[in-house]
């Protein structure tokens, strides 16, 4: 089995080491995104914003313990970390608190009749992340598609692999179900098959 170690970049220390998963583990992986995306986009828009307001509320109390996590993976100043937490924390306020709003059907008028714009959920969003902001890049793009009613597998950059699974769990606890938003841990080579044969 592949394994990939972070590095504190400050220090030179190894902080811990992460199997890789297999190719079948990311088969695996993504049909059990698919099924809970199945379950996952029927539940009110309310309780999906209901669970971001969670993951908000996640973040301010874990904002040191991810901080601490940014700060020996990359070299991230600790007070520049809780102010990517808090900011992340803030999205998902906004958009607990938009997203019936921004999500809302539109009606549109046409030359000799009207049109209704209506947003629906589409599946597995797939995120490829880099490193700079470890928080901020996996919040920016999983919270607007969670609470549309989407799943999200992240590829974040290998060098915070602890920031992501710390986020994971995280949304976990707040209540996004286990298979619906995972954390893919992979190389850019395994990640460019997956795009080319999803």
């Amino acid at each position: 089995m592949t394994t990939t170690t972070t590095v504190n970049p400050t220090t030179g220390d190894d902080l811990a080491t992460y199997q890789d998963h297999t190719v079948a583990e990311v088969g695996e992986i993504v049909d059990a995104a698919h099924a809970a995306f199945g379950v996952w986009r029927r539940r009110p828009l309310s309780e999906r914003a209901a669970v971001v307001r969670e993951i908000g509320s996640l973040l301010r109390e874990r904002s040191s313990e991810l901080a601490k996590i940014m700060t020996d993976e990359m070299g991230k100043v600790l007070a520049h970390g809780e102010s990517e937490v808090q900011l992340c924390a803030e999205i998902c306020d906004w958009t607990a608190a938009n997203a019936a709003e921004e999500l809302a059907d539109e009606e549109r008028q046409l030359d000799g009749g009207r049109a209704i714009v209506s947003y629906r959920p589409v599946g597995i969003i797939f995120g490829i992340q880099p490193f700079n902001f470890p928080a901020y890049q996996a919040i920016r793009y999983s919270i607007p598609q969670l609470v549309a009613g989407n799943g999200v597998l992240l590829k974040h950059a290998h060098t915070v692999w602890g920031s992501a699974l710390a986020l994971e769990q995280l949304y976990h606890d707040a209540g996004v179900p286990d298979d619906l938003f995972r954390v893919l841990k992979i190389s850019s080579e395994q990640s460019n098959e997956l795009i080319a044969n999803p």
